[in-house]
């Protein structure tokens, strides 16, 4: 479970399914949620870019490395991004530089990256000192943030890529790591089954009960194999399913609109052919679709 993953799956039971009280009554409150507007139908994905963009708007990787525009301006911003603590950076302008048809500093820089790798295993082991002492979720967040900043590190980044795999399978740190999720997404599943939401609720048991061995995550997936046999709610969280696809599907339409009518067109009619003919999101593709295509 990488560090972005505890945000994204608490993005998905609060955003994409939390739901205004007037309309959780009965069958189809999912039905009568309006699409426009945006909202949490992103949350999961919004919240996966989220983590990475902190990290991104510290080291400002990308945006430092279209500017640069030789090798030799290259060299001197990598190693002033060393030796400000932004690795990312360094090695992406090092193996820039390294591989550049330009030989001027190639040595320099392969050179500079071998020493990189000496300073991610010294970052690596003080991680595993952590992991040795208990503590897990301060290991993981060292772990899982020297595995995306040095991923432009030639050897050091298959190692360290490999070795917090090998850690994030381990039954033992996962049933740690994993409880914060489980246990936000049990409590969030609760209060939706507590005001009768029972799909949005047995949906969001769902997502928990992927997390075992979290204790958690066994309490989620007991309810949720108790809501499971029952074919009302299964048909109905089946239904809500249908219809945040199509809200997502709706919100990429949206965004092409303007520029590519005729693909926001073909989405729009997969929306009306996937959604309940009763929804909202089916009523707003109809009229966006008209909007498009007159007749």
């Amino acid at each position: 479970m990488k560090m972005w993953r505890s945000i994204a799956l608490i993005f998905l039971a609060a955003a994409l399914l939390a739901l205004p009280d007037e309309l959780a009554e009965g069958r189809g409150h999912m039905s009568g949620r309006s699409p426009r507007g945006g909202g949490g139908i992103f949350g999961i994905a919004m919240a996966q870019a989220k983590a990475r963009a902190a990290w991104e708007a510290r080291e400002r990787a990308a945006e430092t490395a279209r500017r640069i525009k030789n090798n030799k301006e290259r060299m001197i911003y990598a190693e002033k991004a060393r030796k400000e603590g932004k690795p990312r950076l360094a090695a992406t302008l090092y193996l820039r530089a390294g591989l550049s048809q330009d030989k001027s500093n190639r040595a320099a820089a392969k050179k500079a990256l071998a020493s990189m790798a000496e300073d991610g295993r010294a970052e690596m082991k003080k991680a595993d000192n952590l992991l040795a002492k208990g503590q897990v979720i301060e290991a993981f967040e060292k772990l899982d943030y020297l595995d995306w900043a040095y991923e432009n590190v030639p050897k050091f980044n298959e190692e360290i890529a490999s070795h917090v795999g090998k850690l994030h399978r381990d039954p033992k740190n996962k049933a740690i790591l994993n409880e914060v999720d489980a246990s936000a997404l049990l409590a969030e599943a609760k209060r939706h089954e507590s005001k009768q939401e029972l799909c949005c609720a047995y949906l969001i048991y769902e997502e928990a009960a992927k997390l075992v061995p979290a204790k958690s995550a066994l309490v989620a997936e007991e309810r949720y194999l108790e809501l499971k046999a029952d074919p009302k709610v299964v048909a109905d969280a089946a239904e809500c399913r249908i219809i945040q696809e199509c809200h997502h599907i709706y919100h990429t339409a949206e965004l092409l609109e303007k520029n590519a009518p005729e693909r926001a067109a073909e989405l729009f009619r997969k929306i009306v052919e996937q959604s309940p003919s009763d929804s909202e999101v089916y009523k707003c593709a109809r009229e966006e679709l008209a909007k498009i295509s007159p007749r």
